[in-house]
């Protein structure tokens, strides 16, 4: 099941803070085996979610377009422009 660009969005932003937050604590507690599976559980998922945006939804970043001969960066609202996130 597809969720809507928002729900995903929202989806993403949450792994991300999980995964970030994870690797700072990892950073003074490099051998704390139930953190880094949570980290590697966490990064994963967004790994998941990510594609699953960029399938259907575009890129969510530069880094992330698909080369062609326009730049296709350009092409439809940016993910954090109100257009792109908003209900419809």
């Amino acid at each position: 099941m597809t969720m809507c660009r928002h729900d995903l969005m929202r989806e993403i932003q949450t792994l991300s803070f999980a995964c970030h937050d994870t690797a700072l604590y990892l950073d003074g507690h490099p051998n704390d085996a139930r953190a880094l599976s949570y980290f590697n559980a966490q990064n994963a998922k967004l790994t998941d979610a990510v594609a699953q945006y960029e399938n259907n939804f575009g890129p969510l970043t530069a880094n992330s377009i698909e080369y062609s001969d326009s730049w296709t960066w350009i092409d439809g609202p940016w993910p954090w422009k109100y257009e792109a996130n908003a209900e419809m």
